[in-house]
Order: structure tokens, then sequence, then C-alpha cells
């Protein structure tokens, strides 16, 4: 019994070791927004890319007109610093007109989206908009077998400039 109980015991201290350690690099990253060393940060183990537009009419002073989001390969160049194409982009039109606003930071995984997004560069504009949303695998894989009917597939709320906008996107599969 006792040569069993050693053995266990090592593990078991080896084990706390090992979460003393974790616990002292700090908090994980919360899920609205992404960690300051993972600025850029993507964990897909789906396909979720298209172009996402909205399935009903809003109202409102600002509206979410589309959201892009590119290939895997798209975002591994980005966050590799090839800043040539951006990975997401999100469109809102507003009382100035629309703003296509790229990633000042992300998280994407299969279920969800946290992103930080500015004006692309030359635009007048300076202020970014944060987006959460919730994305429906079970929804994209019907919407793909539709060829892009109007069900929702992201869900979630832009804020930009200070005003919080609601959207229902489904994956659009062109005209």
């Amino acid at each position: 019994m006792r040569r069993f109980l050693i053995p266990a015991l090592i593990c078991l201290a080896a084990l706390a070791a090992c979460e003393r350690r974790e616990a002292s690099k700090g908090p994980a990253p919360s899920q609205t927004q992404p960690a300051a060393e993972a600025r850029f940060r993507h964990r897909l183990s789906g396909d979720v890319s298209g172009d996402y537009r909205p399935v009903a009419e809003t109202s409102g002073a600002w509206r979410v007109e589309s959201l892009f989001i590119g290939q895997a390969e798209a975002f591994d160049a980005w966050e590799a610093g090839r800043r040539d194409a951006a990975p997401l982009i999100l469109v809102v039109s507003g009382p100035e007109g629309r703003i296509q606003l790229t990633p000042r930071a992300y998280d994407l995984t299969d279920d969800s989206l946290h992103l930080v997004a500015g004006p692309a560069t030359g635009s007048s504009e300076s202020e970014d908009a944060t987006l959460d949303a919730r994305i429906d695998q079970g929804a994209l894989a019907t919407a793909r077998r539709n060829l892009g009917d109007r069900t929702p597939v992201i869900t979630g709320a832009v804020t930009v400039r200070g005003e919080r906008i609601p959207f229902s996107l489904g994956w659009w599969n062109g005209d």
C-alpha cells in the first residue's frame, strides 16, 4: 500500500505546483476583451467565413450593414503582421453615412466573436466600435445548405459612439 501511496502523493504535489504556476500568470482573458498580449487571436475548428448581412430592417441612427469574416489563412496572415487584407470587415451606417471598420483587436472562436474595430487607414473617422456576438453553428450549416436564407447566424450588438446597436445577421450568398 505504501508503495502506491508515495508515488500518488508525488503526482498530486506536481499537479498542485502546475496549478499554482498557471494561477500566477493572472486571470485568463475574458470573452468580452482580447488579452493584451494576444490582440489578434482566432481559434477555429471549422469554417465560419463569409459575408453576413442583416436578416431584418432596424431603425435608429446607426445600423450594421454587413460583417465579413475571412478564411483561416487571412487570420493567420493578419496575426503574423501582414496587413494586406483584413480578415474581418464591419460596415456600419450612421448619420454621416457608411463606415468600413477593420480590426484593432479580435478574439474569434467557433461560437463567439469579440471585435474592436476602427475606420480604415486614411479615413477622417477616428472612433472605434466594439462588437460582441454569438455564432450559431447549426444555423450557419442550415444557411449554407439553403444557399443563404434569412436564418439568423450571428447575433449580438455593436457599440458605436456610445450607442449600442443590436443586430441579427444571416450568411449571405449574394444575389
